[in-house]
Order: structure tokens, then C-alpha cells, then sequence
């Protein structure tokens, strides 16, 4: 099996190569990526736990209820915020809107149309928005890692079907495994009352089925590590070297969806999942197109605008997503499924475009 890498690797090199100080393999430089990228999960998680524990330990019980409402109420608008921040990289950078016109134009208004005309697919589109972004998440994830192999010179296929399998079962696995599933599936009762009424039955099902679950997902979770070491294995045999940016990124972000998802409560898990996700995100969003926002102005400027404009949208989530769904919400709703679905193609590493 190691001959299959042979073609597209170089003569057998260190295991792992460049190190975390490195400026040449950082995406911001050494400090700033351990903070905002590839250590940010841990930053975020760290974050949350010492602003609940701290206020719990030395503020009256009043003022630390409201200090922990204050942080989730942050931490989701700061979420809902990130989602338009597609927008400069979609619509504002020349090359990536003329690659991908029609799906830009055609298919926001088509989807538009869908969440106005139908209740039922309105709501199923509220549902599809919350494990869609289970899947956008890990994606991240896994984007991070394929930029840390391309700064280090890796070919862009190498590893990529392992790496994909890799970070997607190190974020779900644990979600799947513990207590913030029956989160994520309480969505489906808001079919009550549509033509998918029967939906509404799943959180019970899997309730019921809950040891079941969680042990096929533990399970699922050792399978995919033990294979990712045999092909990282073969793959280093063959000459394949392991970034330390990469390393880090499967380390700590495989290690905090761990301590979140699987020991944490469920709001506690979303709160620091959800910050290292929109910190991320903003972080890559500025670096490739900072530039372009800025123009003639000032980068001071140009960041508290595009800070602003991201924050007013988050509020304004909040405000449509505070009851059931109704047609206010459709904007919002179709912002997430784009938002999702225009990072699966305006960023590639294999096209070289991050």
C-alpha cells in the first residue's frame, strides 16, 4: 500500500517537519496561528470554562447568572455574525465571483423563493441548517489541516480522502457520543404541524436508542483514528512529512471536541465550539481579503466596518430566530444553508485559492 503514495511524494524525509515557530509555515505567523487558528480551539474552550468557573467562584449568584447569560448570548451572535462573512469572499473578490456567477445569483433567489412559498420546507431547511453545520464545522477543520500541508509543500491529494474521514469523525464522533446529540435532534419537532409531521418522533427514537448510539459512535470514532494511523504510516514510509502546524491542528482540535462534546454540557460545548469556529473564520476571512475590503482606506477602518456589518446581522438573527419560524426568518435561514454551502467551493487548496 505504500507504493500508492510513491507518485506523488518525494525521497523519505523527517516524520514530521518545520516546527510550530516556523513563520514560513504559519498562515498568520507563529503567535497569531496559535491563537487564532490551529490553537484556537483551545484558547476558546479554556475561555468559557474560566469565565463560568470564575464568576461562579467569586460573584454573588445574580450577577454570575447574568454574566453566563451574557457570554452565550455573545457567543451566538458572534456566530450568526460569522455567516455573512462569506459575503466579501463570495461576492466582493473579482475571480471567485466570476468562477461561480450563476450558483451566486441564481440560487439565492431560487432558495428564497422555496423558504417563502413553504412552511414545510422552511422548517426543513431550519432543521437542515443545524447538522449541516455540524458538517460545515468539521469541515473547517479539515480545511485547516490541507492548508498547513500546502504551506509545507505536501501535494494537494496526498492524504486528502484520509484527512477528510479523519477530522470529520474527530468532531462528530463525541458530539454523537454524548449528551449534545439529543441537542441537535430536539430541532425536528418543529415539523409538528407540516406534511413531516412524523419527524417529530426521531428525538424520542434515538433517545430510546441512546447506549445504542453512543456506542456505535465510539466505536466508529477508534476505527477511523486506527485507520488514519496505518495510511499516515504508509504515507511517511512513502516520504510523506507531517507538518507541526497539522499535527497541532488534528491535536488540539480532536482533543477539545473530546473535552466539549463528550464531558462537558451541551451549552458549554456549543459555546466554546462556536467561538473557535467564528474566530477562525473571521481571522481567514481578513488575511485573504482584508486587502480588498480596505481599498484606499484604512485597515482600522475597513475592520470596523466589516466588524459592524458582521455584528448587526447577528443581531439581527437573534431578534428572527427568538420564536417558531415564520417568514422573517426565511433571509436568515437561507444566509446559513449559503453560507455552508459557499464555503464548500470559494475556498481550495487544491485550486490554490486560500
Amino acid at each position: 500500500m505504500a507504493t500508492q503514495f510513491s507518485s506523488q511524494l518525494a525521497a523519505p524525509a523527517a516524520p514530521i517537519s518545520g516546527s510550530l515557530g516556523d513563520p514560513s509555515r504559519a498562515i498568520l505567523g507563529p503567535k497569531r496561528d496559535a491563537l487564532l487558528f490551529w490553537g484556537a480551539p483551545l484558547a476558546a474552550f479554556l475561555f468559557v470554562q474560566l469565565w463560568l468557573r470564575g464568576w461562579d467562584s467569586f460573584a454573588p449568584a445574580a450577577i454570575s447568572s447574568q454574566a453566563v447569560i451574557a457570554l452565550f448570548g455573545c457567543v451566538s451572535i458572534l456566530t450568526w455574525a460569522h455567516l455573512i462573512a462569506v459575503v466579501p469572499r463570495a461576492y466582493m473578490n473579482p475571480e471567485v465571483f466570476a468562477a461561480y456567477r450563476l450558483r451566486l445569483t441564481i440560487v439565492p433567489i431560487l432558495l428564497l423563493a422555496a423558504l417563502f412559498l413553504s412552511h414545510t420546507v422552511l422548517v426543513a431547511a431550519a432543521v437542515v441548517a443545524v447538522f449541516w453545520d455540524v458538517h460545515h464545522s468539521a469541515m473547517q477543520n479539515f480545511g485547516f489541516t490541507r492548508i498547513y500541508d500546502m504551506k509545507a509543500g505536501n501535494a494537494p491529494n496526498v492524504l486528502r480522502t484520509t484527512d477528510l474521514r479523519l477530522n470529520w469523525t474527530l468532531y462528530v464522533g463525541p458530539l454523537g457520543a454524548g449528551a449534545a446529540l439529543a441537542v441537535h435532534t430536539v430541532y425536528f419537532r418543529q415539523f409538528e404541524g407540516t406534511m413531516l409531521g412524523a419527524l417529530t418522533s426521531v428525538p424520542g427514537v434515538l433517545a430510546n436508542s441512546h447506549e445504542g448510539v453512543r456506542l456505535a459512535a465510539t466505536l466508529a470514532y477508534a476505527g477511523v483514528i486506527g485507520w488514519a494511523v496505518i495510511d499516515y504510516a504508509r504515507a511517511m514510509r512513502a516520504g510523506y512529512t507531517l507538518p507541526a502546524h497539522k499535527l497541532a491542528t488534528i491535536m488540539v482540535t480532536g482533543a477539545v471536541s473530546v473535552l466539549a462534546w463528550g464531558f462537558s454540557p451541551p451549552l458549554v460545548a456549543l459555546a466554546a465550539i462556536n467561538l473557535y469556529h467564528a474566530v477562525q473564520y473571521f481571522a481567514l476571512v481578513w488575511v485573504k481579503e482584508g486587502d480588498r475590503m480596505r481599498g484606499k482606506g484604512t485597515t482600522l477602518r475597513a475592520a470596523l466596518l466589516f466588524a459592524l456589518g458582521c455584528a448587526l446581522f447577528g443581531l439581527a438573527y437573534a431578534a428572527a430566530v427568538s420564536g417558531k419560524p415564520t417568514l422573517f426568518v426565511a433571509p436568515f435561514i437561507a444566509c446559513s444553508l449559503l453560507h455552508f454551502w459557499y464555503d464548500s467551493f470559494v475556498w481550495s487548496v487544491r485550486k490554490k485559492q486560500v
